[in-house]
């Protein structure tokens, strides 16, 4: 989007197009394309990827990650009206339930399109995006099921995937590496989630626990970075495991530690979340092309010059919550100037409209590289959850809130 392009007919602009782009092409397509055969037991697992030329794909599996962010996508659609939209997240969620479930409380990592168990591997990250998936079935159908299948995981996760050093183990059988953030942030979505969905006090205390651990562990105030690899006592990784800093995390972060704030309280948020801003200013954006890259170094130096459509989104939320904490006009347009720039730059760039020659319309190219190509060979469902929270924020962002704020 161009810099001059700003004010509230640029806003609704953005909206506008976004919100047709969403509900004229993308969930027609996906409810036409996402979907592979309906199983005798009433059940439907969404797609894990489409093709460039459309055509529904699954690589021999599918993950349970992918059916809960699906799950998550439909629910929310459903909320909005979207026709079929129930009758596919009830779908989903009878493939999760009867596939995906192990006896023991956990969810099994992938399983084969007609249901059969192909990796029994309970996965923080996995589970993590079953429990934000269940808080929002939960709450969009007013369906008891999912809390009681939410409470049933989350004693299996005390029970069994508590580490010693801090956290969670990112998996069980308890596999080789670094300890990972990434699966802590997303449990922390899904403990914010829960709680708000249910008022269980438990989601709440979990989410505190996570908080937590970002302000002791994840997070370098010294350097603003967030680090993504971690020894056993969540000590930062040495050598470029450690130096790894994904900018598109930080984004996510302010929107969490914001969200913990207004739902539990965080005295320490407003510090982390000035901190994690800094990359935005510095070496997280791209200055010729308002992209949010990809990874950098902890001293700021390029280490993947792609941008992927994922921290574009999270760079939009980010600026909403910038933009909804601002304490002046400079703050607050700053803060708008990237809520504008990020959507810009997700309409343009990233998501498929009608005037592809190339690719179906509702659908998206994932990843952009170093000189701004496509650069890509499958359409992964993954990316529409990020496509749905960034809207839900584009959709709630009211600069006229800042009285003082020029240009709107």
């Amino acid at each position: 989007m161009r810099k001059a392009e700003r004010g509230p007919a640029a806003l609704a602009r953005a909206r506008d197009g976004f919100r047709a782009w969403l509900f004229d092409a993308a969930f027609p397509f996906w409810n036409a394309n996402g979907f592979g055969a309906s199983l005798p037991d009433g059940s439907r697992p969404a797609a894990e990827q489409i093709t460039l030329d459309g055509a529904t794909f699954f690589p021999g599996y599918t993950r349970i990650r992918v059916q809960a962010r699906q799950l998550f996508v439909y629910a929310i659609a459903a909320e909005h009206g979207v026709p079929g939209a129930a009758g596919a997240a009830e779908g989903i969620f009878r493939f999760m339930l009867r596939h995906g479930r192990a006896s023991d409380g956990h969810w099994i990592r992938r399983t084969m399109p007609d249901g059969r168990p192909v990796d029994e591997t309970a996965d923080l990250y996995d589970i993590a995006f079953v429990l934000f998936a269940l808080a929002h079935h939960a709450r969009v159908f007013r369906d008891p099921r999912p809390l009681r299948e939410a409470e049933r995981t989350l004693d299996f996760l005390r029970r069994e995937m508590t580490h010693p050093g801090g956290g969670f183990h990112h998996a069980l059988p308890v596999e080789p590496g670094w300890r990972l953030q990434n699966p802590h942030m997303h449990l922390l979505e899904a403990a914010l989630a829960l709680f708000e969905a249910s008022g269980d006090a438990r989601w709440a205390e979990l989410a505190r626990e996570l908080v937590g651990l970002f302000h002791d562990r994840f997070f370098d105030a010294e350097s603003g970075t967030l680090a993504e690899h971690f020894s056993e006592t969540l000590h930062r990784a040495g050598g470029i495991d450690g130096d790894l800093v994904e900018p598109g995390h930080q984004m996510e972060w302010i929107w969490l530690l914001d969200r913990g704030q207004t739902l539990l309280g965080d005295p320490l948020a407003d510090r982390g979340i000035r901190a994690l801003d800094r990359i935005r200013d510095g070496h997280g954006v791209g200055r010729e092309t308002g992209l949010m890259r990809d990874a950098i170094g902890r001293d700021g130096r390029l280490l993947r010059g792609s941008s992927r459509l994922w921290p574009q989104g999270e760079l939009l939320r980010a600026g909403c919550v910038l933009h909804r904490r601002a304490e002046n006009a400079a703050e607050a347009g700053s803060a708008a100037d990237t809520v504008l720039d990020a959507a810009g730059n997700l309409l343009d760039r990233f998501l498929v409209g009608p005037k592809s020659t190339t690719l179906p319309p509702g659908t998206w190219i994932d990843q952009l590289d170093a000189f701004g190509r496509p650069a890509i060979r499958m359409i992964p469902a993954s990316s529409f959850y990020h496509i749905v929270t960034a809207w839900i924020e584009l959709e709630a962002f009211q600069p006229q809130a800042q009285p003082t704020l020029t240009g709107f």
